[in-house]
């Protein structure tokens, strides 16, 4: 019986093992999804060469962003699987599903270098972000249901200290896609550098540190 029991357990540690290895592979791949779509102009030479890195400004200014924001969602990820203690096939579902969701980032990253970001490409890019942060507060939620008994148990405090951080950019983004619908293309543009840090610090003050 005790060693069924040790069986068991050992088979859910290496599934849990197996569906975090793979979520860090997907979203090591996604990073380097981005940067291959950073090409020179056609006909750059030796000579015009910083002509042709300046003429990227576009596609490295959207790259800097989706990577930024890629690793925060990454970190976030982390934070949210490094207490679970045992496999959990609802759980393993709604990772693939947020998985699916981190695998759009580099198409609208092409989309965002190649028309700019003051129309439907900043819109698109707005939904995908809005799609990856509505599944990773879903995976959130999944993970700590039944007074996180896959985590071993939380505080109050600590779950909403944890939940509105998690929400934040989704929200931080549906946002940013009001304000661009609205007319306020450059407003909407300029405040994605400041809008989610700056919910990120304003949790952490309200609700306290948490590890």
């Amino acid at each position: 019986m005790e060693s069924e029991r040790n069986s068991v357990e050992s088979g859910n540690t290496r599934l849990l093992e197996r569906m975090l290895y793979f979520s860090d592979a997907v979203f090591a791949i996604v990073l380097t999804l981005l940067v291959l779509d950073l090409r020179l102009p056609a006909g750059v030479t030796d000579a015009s060469l910083v002509r042709g890195v300046i003429e990227m400004a576009p596609k490295l200014v959207a790259f800097a962003i989706t990577f930024a924001l890629v690793a925060v969602f990454w970190i976030a990820h982390v934070s949210i699987t490094r207490r679970l203690n045992a496999f959990d096939w609802p759980v393993a579902w709604v990772n693939m599903l947020f998985l699916f969701t981190v695998t759009l980032a580099p198409f609208v990253t092409t989309l965002l270098g190649a028309y700019g970001v003051f129309g439907n490409a900043w819109r698109l890019y707005c939904l995908a972000l809005i799609a990856i942060g509505s599944a990773q507060f879903a995976l959130f939620l999944m993970i700590y249901r039944g007074n996180g008994r896959l985590i071993g148990g939380m505080g109050r405090r600590e779950f909403w200290h944890r939940l509105v951080r998690v929400a934040s950019p989704a929200a931080s983004f549906a946002v940013l896609l009001a304000l661009n619908l609205m007319g306020f293309t450059r407003m909407s543009f300029i405040l994605s550098f400041l809008i989610v840090p700056t919910i990120l610090v304003l949790v952490r003050f309200s609700f306290g540190r948490r590890t």
